[in-house]
């Protein structure tokens, strides 16, 4: 499996507090607003916060996972169902790997 990188992308002008709008989030993502409305209701991707209007904003975590969905649909041609599954399994590992560095550092 290769390892994939990503550019950092410094936040646009307009931007509130390093968080970025849907028009934002889906030129750095490279992902469709619309796409970008159906993970945040699929829970797949995370709204930051929402202003008066209602209209969502997004920090760097939630563009770093639109990504990796945009890289999983489209260069590696993963059907969506099996998307989520890939994302909850990369969480899981995830907050293993954290769970144990905490316990290591206790044991010191």
């Amino acid at each position: 499996m290769t390892k994939m990188t990503y550019t950092i992308v410094p936040t646009r002008s307009g931007t509130t507090s390093g968080f970025v709008d849907l028009e934002a989030a889906s030129e750095l993502s490279g992902v469709h607003p619309e796409m970008i409305l159906e993970f945040t209701r699929a829970r797949m991707v995370t709204v930051s916060w929402q202003d008066r209007s209602g209209n969502p904003y997004f920090d760097d975590e939630a563009i770093y996972r639109l990504r990796q969905i945009e890289h999983l649909r489209n260069q590696e041609r993963v059907q969506m169902r099996t998307v989520r599954l890939i994302l909850e399994l990369m969480d899981r590992a995830e907050t293993a790997e954290r769970e144990l560095r905490w316990l290591r550092e206790r044991l010191r």
